[in-house]
């Protein structure tokens, strides 16, 4: 099952995250991704077992996938899938430039020196950067002149960009193993850095640092013109933010829960708590700004649940120097919000469901 290539023709995004399992389906209207429908199930009543691929664990899951359909009932009955970023591997890698042919000869030898698995265990996609349609955008922004011009222009000449994705076969399976009992099937596995890319960046021009702050892990990925350059993850969430809040306050996890909920600011209000896990998202920040050429980024953007956190952009802006703001993956889809629910406030959860849906109408 490819990561990249497909031609899917459904509008159904469903992510499997460790609190929820959430789908969304959008339809077409005048060229315009409009949102038919949405729904979530809570999973956290499914106890988590120490192999995560456990048949009966992923039956539980599957029940509850049931749930949601029931709920959401599809129109459709083909889904993409999010594969979590830290099951997975992305980067770009630079060759030669030359035929598709050749490079798919060539990634069979190449990927061995980037993926620490047997090849027989992973499924590898590939796909060439978009070159020409890159250098066009970026002469709006970038003038260069004379010598740099030139030697630029025979460097792109020279090489091509391909971006690289594997993630294990195991995990492929461990999803198809929940559509079984329904009756949609997967049609479509991607990333999940992918699905927040296209839902919050879209086309935008520029470079962006993308953090995803879910329920138990954070996710940082590098967007430049659109294209993800950089993914990696750390096991931090929402999770550890009310734990602070329990800690810091002396109370129950309920009570946190519905403080953080309420809008709470604990960074510049009355009771001002201290949040240790910050320290290691910012800290991996750094460490993936420091690995390129340029640090510049246009902005930080927070996306996920834990983004919903009252003061924390604020308090990001001030531990990182950078400029931020909060995603928005409704920018990119039609929504009435007389009949959407409340959708607006949830969006920040369903930004990979979103994106995911909108692979779906691309490849179409």
């Amino acid at each position: 099952m490819s990561l990249f290539s497909s031609h899917a023709d459904s509008y159904l995004g469903v992510d499997f995250g460790t609190q929820s399992i959430k789908a969304v389906e959008l339809k077409m209207i005048k060229d315009k991704p409009h949102l038919l429908n949405y729904a979530w199930v809570n999973v956290t009543n499914i106890k988590e077992v120490p192999d995560e691929y456990d048949g009966d664990y992923a039956k539980r899951l599957s029940g509850a996938l049931k749930q949601l359909f029931a709920e959401l009932k599809p129109k459709t009955k083909k889904a993409i899938v999010a594969i979590p970023s830290f099951n997975g591997l992305v980067m770009i890698v630079d060759f030669p430039r030359m035929s598709e042919k050749e490079v798919a000869d060539a990634i069979k030898f190449e990927s061995r020196k980037y993926i620490p698995a047997s090849l027989d265990e992973v499924n590898v996609s590939w796909e060439i950067l978009d070159k020409e349609k890159e250098k066009n955008k970026n002469k709006k922004k970038n003038k260069e002149k004379g010598e740099e011009k030139k030697r630029k222009k025979e460097k792109n000449n020279q090489t091509m960009r391909v971006l690289l994705a594997a993630a294990p076969k195991s995990e492929v399976q461990y999803y198809d193993s929940m559509f079984e009992d329904t009756n949609v099937r997967i049609d479509l596995l991607e990333l999940e850095s992918f699905s927040l890319a296209r839902s919050i960046i879209g086309n935008t021009q520029g470079r962006f640092l993308l953090v995803d702050i879910g329920a138990k892990t954070t996710s940082i990925v590098l967007i430049e013109d659109g294209i993800v350059h950089v993914s990696r993850s750390v096991d931090i969430g929402g999770v550890d933010m009310t734990n602070a809040i329990m800690q810091g306050m002396q109370i129950t996890r309920e009570r946190a829960i519905a403080l953080k909920e309420g809008g709470g600011d604990f960074f510049n209000g009355a009771t001002k708590i201290g949040f240790p896990s910050l320290n290691f998202v910012v800290n991996e920040i750094n460490r993936v700004l420091n690995s390129q050429k340029s640090n510049v980024v246009e902005s930080l953007v927070l996306c996920g649940g834990g983004s919903k956190l009252t003061g924390l952009p604020e308090q990001m802006a001030q531990m990182t120097g950078l400029k931020v703001t909060i995603g928005n993956p409704l920018s990119h889809i039609v929504y009435d919000e007389n009949k959407s629910g409340n959708i607006k406030e949830l969006s920040p959860s369903f930004a990979v469901a979103i994106g995911l849906a909108l692979r779906a109408i691309e490849e179409k």
